[in-house]
């Protein structure tokens, strides 16, 4: 019997499980969608993952080399590879967990195998991390961690500020202090430019403006992540030896292709508007294409013309500089010269990695493209939308439920065929109310499942390590799901406690039981009635795309869930002009094409 289990729930059902499920990966085959690849998903996504990082790490270890000609001989290439490799791999685990506590224990520990001057040195850096990581296994450390108000972290106003402060100073060093910075460095800072103006213009122009995919706990995490992250590269910093800078230089440089490449990807298929995980594969094989026969190309380009015109250019700016210092307008020297430089860059390639993964997995579930069906909207031009709830939000009176169903009733005698309601449930929720969840699909409500939640108890663990208890605990979810209802579920949310509905493990469950992921592309949380700027974003999106839009309600931590019936219905009306759909009908795969 599983630990997290109903009482009830024997070795005998676990057989029944997996007996049901094996009959389902081989009578439950997954329709294609529309105007996607052959296959709905690739049968080895980590290959995928792992081709990202070898390129990524390729491409940072030789634009190191490039940059410092001098400092790197043909025989510490491999090393430098193996150096960024490592960077790369740290930044895949918070991408495709969709986790910033999962990114910073893999940074510890891929500190702990580079070259920072002696083993001392690489604990000292690594510390900090894994003293996090650590703290976040327990309940009431990570109840702290979860706790900060993070309301202001994806705020521009705070991306800019992290981020180009220190570029910015890099920059001035570098102007004020030539001779300590060879001219081929420029590469370096025009990747980590091109890495910041494309999260800035992401970020600015996506589509989903009020569907941010980190839930609170999750940005307060992301916010300690990256704390902890910079005081490991600051500590790395103190030892002053050339081998922990070179190291820890590169590492940070394959992280910044990571980055790179994964943004490239999904700002492209967020412009495509891409529907499913089918549509986002595809778009993403076009990218490639684009990346070979134009990138590629510029970048030949921009490397050809500095060994040929990098000297002159560099000789002409020395004479410039001179007659600007002889003249009072440019100061002479900088803040400690070299190490300012070194400094500089560091913390700001840091500064673009622990901005830039909390930032992606806020717009766009890589991980969730790649191992599962997922989808963060619906077609648009439907005049549909789907409204989403969890069950453990809304009061256990049905004397306090009334208010919603008439709501919903008085929605279908306004004209609308339909007014269903979304609702997720985990395990716990199925064993301890069958016979409401019966009533409420009695009405025509839609009941779908949602992972359960295992940080209560004392040792939580981070949730990368609970993929397999995560697993059983949706194959048994998934068993009482059809013994309840008599059919299977078709869609799990992406959301619980942490990012457990985020692991890749449950998301490949998913896809092997035969159903599909959602996430939200409007997020709405509760702490009272709902405000007019909720109305009015709500109001918003769904004219953006005139349907389509999944819209996610949710209290925050510690609100009563008695406030949820009066601010549930203040929702529905302002949904007007659109009808409230179940999932499967507001985000199909074989959706006919309106344009």
């Amino acid at each position: 019997r599983h630990k997290h289990g109903p009482k009830t729930t024997t070795t005998t059902t676990i057989a029944m499980t997996m007996t049901r499920r094996d009959a389902a990966e081989q009578a439950v085959e997954p329709q294609r969608e529309r105007g996607t690849l052959k296959d709905t998903l690739p049968r080895r996504p980590i290959i995928l993952v792992a081709l990202t990082c070898i390129i990524s790490a390729a491409l940072g270890a030789t634009l190191f080399a490039y940059s410092t000609p001098t400092a790197v001989n043909d025989s510490d290439l491999a090393k430098l590879g193996f150096v960024a490799c490592l960077g790369s791999v740290s930044t895949s685990s918070g991408i495709i967990f969709g986790d910033s506590l999962s990114h910073i224990f893999a940074f510890g520990v891929a500190l702990l195998f580079i070259n920072l001057g002696d083993i001392k040195s690489s604990i000292a850096a690594a510390s900090p991390s894994l003293i996090l990581a650590a703290l976040a296994s327990r309940k009431t450390p990570r109840a702290i961690i979860s706790s900060l108000d993070s309301s202001f972290v994806l705020k521009p106003i705070s991306l800019q500020a992290c981020c180009l402060v220190p570029f910015l100073t890099l920059i001035h060093q570098s102007i004020v202090n030539p001779e300590y910075l060879n001219f081929s460095t420029i590469p370096i800072c025009s990747v980590a430019s091109m890495a910041l103006l494309l999260m800035y213009i992401y970020n600015k122009n996506k589509v989903h403006k009020n569907g941010c995919l980190l839930t609170t706990e999750m940005r307060s995490q992301a916010i300690f992540a990256g704390i902890s992250m910079l005081l490991s590269c600051s500590i790395a910093m103190l030892s002053k030896h050339e081998s922990s800078t070179v190291a820890l230089i590169v590492f940070l440089l394959g992280s910044l292709f990571t980055l790179l490449i994964s943004y490239a990807f999904a700002s492209v298929a967020d412009v495509w508007y891409t529907v499913g995980s089918g549509q986002f594969q595809m778009i993403t094989l076009d990218t490639i294409g684009m990346m070979l026969y134009f990138i590629f190309p510029a970048v030949v380009l921009h490397l050809r013309f500095l060994d040929k015109y990098g000297e002159s250019i560099a000789f002409k700016y020395a004479v410039v500089k001179e007659y600007l210092q002889s003249i009072g307008v440019l100061s002479a020297g900088g803040v400690h010269g070299e190490d300012i430089i070194s400094f500089s860059l560091v913390m700001t390639l840091a500064m673009i990695s622990l901005v830039g993964i909390p930032l992606l997995n806020a717009l766009c579930p890589i991980g969730g493209f790649l191992f599962s069906r997922a989808y963060t909207h619906g077609q648009p031009n439907t005049k549909r939308v789907a409204l989403c709830v969890k069950l453990s939000d809304l009061p256990k009176d049905g004397d306090k439920m009334t208010c919603i169903w008439d709501t919903l009733e008085k929605k279908k005698k306004d004209g609308q065929t339909t007014a269903v309601l979304n609702i997720f449930v985990t395990l716990e929720d199925l064993m301890q109310f069958p016979t409401e969840l019966k009533m409420i699909a009695k009405k025509g409500h839609a009941i779908e499942l949602a992972p359960s939640n295992f940080f209560h108890e004392a040792l939580c663990g981070l949730s990368m390590f609970q993929g397999s208890k995560s697993s059983c605990n949706l194959q048994i979810a998934h068993h009482e799901y059809c013994e309840i209802f008599g059919k299977e579920p078709n869609w799990i949310l992406a959301r619980s406690a942490g990012s457990i509905g985020r692991h890749p493990s449950v998301l490949r469950e998913t896809n092997n039981l035969g159903m599909k992921v959602t996430y939200w592309s409007t997020l709405v949380q509760l702490v009272g009635d709902i405000t007019r700027e909720q109305k009015a974003a709500i109001s918003s999106d769904c004219r953006d795309k005139n349907g389509g839009s999944i819209i996610y309600a949710i209290l925050e931590d510690g609100t009563p869930s008695n406030i949820m019936p009066t601010s549930l219905c203040e929702l529905i009306d302002a949904i007007d002009g659109y009808s409230l759909e179940s999932l499967s009908d507001v985000a199909r795969d074989d959706a006919t094409m309106v344009l």
